[in-house]
């Protein structure tokens, strides 16, 4: 087990780099965002970035997960080559379609989200982005099945210049606006692709595999219904502000939406891109349920001491990446947003039974009930809260998205999950992070010094609660011994490298 959690350690961290490069463009161009945006303005972004979620979700049919699951199934391993065919050809076809279908409707989507019909064109932008995304998902999804994080990281890498490089262009020497975010995005998926055209083709026999596509649409459907409402349960909160406030009221929360979600994207993306591969190949395996249960346990650890790290520092955070001060009450909305964040990595993990097990319609029944769980929290929250409210909605309802994949999953595929450990570091970070209120008040060098030691007390206060095991003890105090001499750093990453 100890070598399956090390393989799963390199991988996401050559994953994360991908992702890093993935990401970072939109990441280092916050402070340009918001030097070259006003608040309504970011809303405005927000709100084509959540419906570019929508457009992602319904088009791309889930049908990611069916390659996923078929992939390894026994029965079509001879066939992965004609299989990957079969899906990237299908996952095309709808993408052409679903473009020339929208079309007609470009301007009313913009005059009923954006109240003027004005960005129509913006809304045309944000189609073509997406869609060339969306026939991307299954040669980024292969290279995850192969465990080929290099090629990964390199197609990255690549789009993270060339969205960056154009992006800047357009809104800085061309003064583009909006414009230039979405310029800039077809041309880093373009490089991307460029990248892939080898791989891609390498990896197919031109072969249609009609009757496995067929047992893959219905093995999709329910989750195709599950993720839909899942984008929706993730944006109906920007749609909602827009509904129950007004555009700056959803450009603040998007601002503080975005610099939180950095823990998704940044950390948790990349780990379950190592991860769910991992999870499918280990089904059969003898101990696979003591490696499921001590997954969560880790991933939650990891995850919080992240979480933890941004929720102290999130007021300096806000006001890092702000370049005007109508950006800075955004941090107020960290702890709920990274609560949920945190919450929706541990039911992605328990949702592991279910996936198995093939038991998508129970997914697709958990995911519409928490979407209108949140809908109604939406819209009594809000009301009396504003943007807290909406961040409040969101943790509320991943808890019970949460509660409800665990006792179902549980039900069917009973894992030992280690929950009161999972617990303990819970309320032990918000607790830590109530203490850490008490230093906003101070000069900033003291301030960022006595936040950096309640972020480092985390473990020590897990210590004394006795959350750690005897072998993990052991485990640390080994790692402590061979990491603590910088001249060995190294030689102990060589060895760390090797299979």
């Amino acid at each position: 087990m100890l070598a399956d959690f090390r393989k799963l350690f390199h991988q996401s961290a050559i994953y994360g780099l991908g992702t890093l490069s993935t990401k970072l463009a939109g990441f280092v161009l916050i402070p340009l965002y918001t030097r070259s945006f006003s608040v309504a303005e970011f809303g405005v972004l927000g709100l084509l970035e959540v419906s570019a979620a929508v457009v992602m979700s319904f088009f791309g049919f889930a049908l990611y997960s069916g390659f996923f699951r078929w992939y390894w199934d026994k029965n079509s391993e001879c066939k992965r080559e004609s299989l990957f065919y079969t899906v990237t050809l299908f996952q095309i076809g709808i993408a052409v379609l679903a473009y020339f279908a929208m079309l007609p409707f470009l301007k009313s989507f913009s005059q009923i989200i954006l109240n003027s019909p004005n960005y129509t064109y913006l809304f045309r932008l944000m189609l073509i982005s997406s869609l060339i995304q969306l026939v991307l998902v299954m040669p980024n999804t292969l290279l995850r099945l192969q465990e080929k994080p290099w090629i990964f990281t390199l197609a990255n890498v690549l789009q993270l210049i060339f969205s960056l490089t154009v992006t800047v262009y357009y809104i800085v020497f061309r003064h583009a606006g909006i414009e230039g975010i979405y310029y800039g995005q077809i041309a880093g998926s373009i490089a991307f692709a460029s990248v892939l055209v080898r791989f891609t083709l390498r990896n197919m026999v031109f072969k249609f595999e009609t009757a496995i596509l067929r047992e893959i649409l219905v093995y999709c459907f329910p989750l195709f219904l599950s993720g839909v409402a899942l984008v929706m349960l993730n944006v109906t909160d920007r749609y909602s502000l827009k509904v129950l406030g007004n555009m700056s009221d959803v450009g603040l929360y998007s601002y503080g939406f975005k610099l939180a979600n950095t823990l998704n994207v940044f950390l948790i993306t990349s780990v379950n891109f190592a991860i769910q591969p991992m999870i499918f190949r280990m089904m059969n395996a003898p101990d696979n349920k003591r490696f499921y249960a001590k997954l969560l346990t880790y991933y939650t650890f990891g995850a919080m001491i992240f979480a933890l790290g941004m929720m102290v520092y999130g007021m300096e955070i806000t006001k890092l990446f702000a370049k005007r001060m109508e950006y800075y009450d955004a941090w107020y909305i960290f702890p709920f947003i990274l609560y949920s964040i945190v919450f929706g990595m541990m039911k992605d993990v328990v949702t592991t039974g279910l996936s198995i097990l093939k038991k998508t319609k129970v997914i697709a029944f958990t995911v519409i009930v928490t979407a209108a769980i949140n809908l109604i929290l939406n819209g009594i929250l809000i009301r009396l809260f504003g943007n807290q409210g909406a961040a409040l909605s969101k943790l509320l309802s991943m808890i019970v998205f949460f509660v409800l994949t665990l006792y179902y999953a549980q039900q069917v595929y009973p894992i030992p999950y280690e929950l009161k450990r999972i617990a303990v570091m819970l309320i032990s970070a918000a607790g830590l992070y109530g203490i850490s209120f008490a230093f906003n008040s101070w000069e900033i060098a003291p301030r960022l010094l006595a936040k950096l030691v309640v972020i480092l007390s985390f473990p020590i206060v897990l210590y004394f609660l006795k959350f750690f095991e005897p072998v993990e003890l052991d485990r640390i105090r080994s790692g402590w011994r061979k990491w603590r001499n910088p001249g060995e750093l190294i030689e102990n990453i060589r060895r760390m490298n090797k299979p």
